[in-house]
């Protein structure tokens, strides 16, 4: 494709970069990446991609902005409060970069509107604030074979796994299992979280997503990074692909008509 004078300038940081160049940053701007909440995750990934010039960004959150939001969610403002999430972010990340299409989806993730919203996806990037999203949308993204990465953060904690189905890499299931067997974990309003986490956590997903569509570097598969940033431990965990997954082994199901994944009142956090 070709460059206008203001996006060479615009982009002139990465096009420099011997591992993007003008061919990778066409790649960037030919992309299309679904970002799952808009919330502390959401904002730092959806800030990055549109500054980094993913041409085509879906932003899907349900939610209102709550001043509780504020310390991390780093897209909302005071001036925001109970404003749709989504129209909040969009507001801001037009401003930072016109050249990027962002489509809004004010929705509740759920069984029957997933693989409608992100079937046309080159990656998912999940900032949800529960297990039962987070295993819908690993459910989805394994069934549509759509790369994808998954992030957690509570208290001054924070985990990261990326999965690749066009691989077989280990999925989050592969990992954790079936949701019914585990208890409900706290959210961020029961345990606390300090702000700056998940503006750690999120660019290192926007990072991933980055490197996927660049096919460059190496992604966080059949690993799990976590992050303890009150005793600066820093580590990964190696994981296996369970071949007796229910969502991406040898007797896969297509668990996105079947299973129960009791979603709620999910939020984005």
């Amino acid at each position: 494709m070709d460059f206008t004078e203001e996006q060479i300038e615009r982009y002139s940081r990465q096009i420099v970069l011997k591992e993007i160049g003008g061919v990778g940053q066409a790649k960037l701007l030919n992309s299309k990446i679904t970002i799952i909440g808009c919330g502390g995750l959401g904002s730092p990934v959806a800030y990055y991609l549109t500054a980094a010039g993913i041409g085509n960004i879906k932003l899907v959150d349900f939610d209102t902005v709550d001043i509780s939001n504020l310390h991390r969610q780093i897209l909302h403002f005071t001036k925001d409060l109970n404003k749709n999430k989504t129209q909040s972010a969009y507001e801001k990340l037009h401003e930072l970069n016109p050249d990027v299409k962002i489509e809004l989806v004010n929705k509740i993730l759920l069984p029957d509107n997933i693989k409608d919203i992100i079937e046309d996806s080159d990656f998912v990037i999940d900032g949800s604030d529960n297990i039962p999203t987070k295993m819908l949308i690993n459910d989805a993204c394994v069934n549509l074979n759509i790369p994808f990465t998954i992030a957690g953060v509570i208290r001054f904690n924070g985990q990261i796994i990326t999965v690749n189905p066009k691989k077989k890499t280990a999925c989050y299931r592969c990992v954790f299992g079936d949701i019914t067997e585990h208890e409900p974990s706290m959210s961020c309003s029961q345990a606390g979280i300090i702000g700056l986490i998940p503006g750690i956590i999120g660019s290192i997903q926007a990072n991933e997503a980055i490197k996927y569509l660049l096919k460059i570097g190496d992604l966080i598969t059949n690993r799990m990074l976590f992050l303890d940033l009150l005793k600066y431990r820093f580590s990964f965990i190696k994981i296996a692909k369970n071949e007796n997954c229910i969502a991406c082994g040898d007797n896969a199901k297509n668990l996105i008509e079947t299973y129960d994944y009791n979603i709620g009142d999910a939020c984005f956090e």
